[in-house]
């Protein structure tokens, strides 16, 4: 595992009993000086887990045609994603449409287009979990020859991912540390106790793959080629350091 240490000195602010104090800082004397610091660290992790999203469209004159298909359809790539070695319990309709299909191509004599419904549209989406990401290139080759034909959305993520943040986090409290050092000894003060520390949000980075894998452009020769990255998981605290007299 890869360690990045991340010190925002830049965020350190000096303060002597100034503004909106937190309610732990409340606490302390009036006219005592603080030092409030942030801190941040990441982590990276390799994925080991993928969700895959598929959608089968159908097309027909008739909307119950258009459904009728697309459920087929459907039925058979849950088959073989099965099939393939995919859990039922790692399968999960995302989202279901019904969308009726206009021609507005303009006439040959001028006239405005028609606002007819000429058919209509059936989209049935699938969120599939892939917990080997490396049959994830193979997971899409199969959704393709099943008849999917939109989607193909890979998001690489870390199971664990709690685990991760509270890795970063203990990185975060140093960096904090060390930063209301620097700031401390620049200032010619003595850094007291720590009377708050808060936890502050922090965005997780989860890597697409590359161009999110359509299945439009994929070929049917071989499983279509993922690269995984990592994923990079941030915390964030905000610490406040009594000044020592």
């Amino acid at each position: 595992m890869k360690r990045i240490s991340m010190i925002t000195a830049a965020i350190a602010t000096l303060s002597v009993a100034l503004a909106a104090p937190a309610r732990a800082e409340q606490k302390v004397a009036e006219g005592a000086g603080l030092i409030r610091v942030v801190g941040e660290g990441q982590v990276l992790r390799s994925p080991d887990l993928a969700v895959v999203r598929l959608t089968v469209l159908r097309q027909a004159a008739e909307a119950s045609e258009a459904v009728a298909t697309s459920t087929e359809a459907t039925r058979n790539l849950i088959a073989s994603l099965v099939s393939s070695g995919i859990a039922r319990d790692d399968m999960q309709s995302a989202d279901f449409q019904i969308s009726p299909r206009f021609d507005f191509t303009a006439k040959p004599d001028g006239t405005p287009p028609s606002s007819a419904i000429t058919g209509y549209d059936a989209r049935n989406t699938l969120m599939v979990r892939v917990r080997k990401v490396s049959e994830v290139g193979n997971v899409l080759d199969v959704a393709l020859k099943s008849g999917v034909n939109e989607g193909g959305s890979v998001e690489f993520m870390v199971d664990d991912v709690a685990g991760a943040v509270d890795e970063a986090r203990k990185i975060a409290v140093t960096a904090a540390g060390k930063s209301a050092r620097s700031v401390a000894q620049a200032s010619g003060l003595r850094l007291g106790p720590i009377i708050a520390i808060e936890d502050q949000p922090a965005a997780t980075v989860f890597p697409y793959a590359s161009t999110e894998a359509r299945l439009r452009s994929a070929t049917t020769s071989g499983g279509v080629p993922i690269e995984t990255g990592k994923n990079v998981i941030t915390a964030r605290v905000a610490v406040s350091y009594l000044v020592a007299r």
